[in-house]
């Protein structure tokens, strides 16, 4: 009877086993970086004093986000949206990602430091926001983000 008890408990044990690693598939995201706003550290600021540190986070298919050390090319691009001001796109740089293991996807959060704003001249007050996009080394563009907007006082 317990030789009984214990193959239905064994049978249970591998059904269930089976049953629990067989849903476990690796996440399968686009091969077409995917983005989305995560966090800002202050939105006020003082001109020319506080820096913005941003968040974001980021999801890839193929696992080819970043550039090597000895590459110049930007692959982050951040645009300045300011009323009365003609847009400006910064470029940056985000460093190399390598995909652990055999699974290409990858995901995770990207730091982004902006030092002090400049206010445009003859202002007291400014505002401005951010749109955010990244490039992974093939070409595919992200979608956008936009920050929240962040008030600058100038000196």
């Amino acid at each position: 009877m317990k030789a009984k008890s214990f193959l239905i408990f064994l049978v249970c044990v591998v059904a269930a086993s089976t049953f629990y690693f067989s849903c476990l598939k690796p996440p399968q995201f686009s091969e077409t970086p995917e983005i989305n706003f995560v966090s800002i550290n202050s939105t006020n600021v003082m001109e020319q004093t506080d820096s913005i540190k941003m968040v974001i986070g980021f999801k890839d298919g193929d696992g080819d986000l970043g550039v090597h050390q000895d590459d110049t090319s930007t692959n982050c691009f951040i645009t300045d949206i300011r009323p009365g001001k003609p847009d400006y796109t910064y470029g940056y740089r985000i460093p190399f990602i390598t995909p652990n293991g055999t699974v290409k996807d990858i995901s995770g959060q990207i730091s982004i430091s902006l030092p002090g704003i400049t206010c445009i001249p003859g202002r007291t007050i400014d505002s401005v926001t951010y749109k955010i996009k990244i490039r992974d080394r093939v070409g595919h563009l992200s979608n956008e983000v936009e920050t929240p907007l962040i008030l600058v006082t100038c000196q």
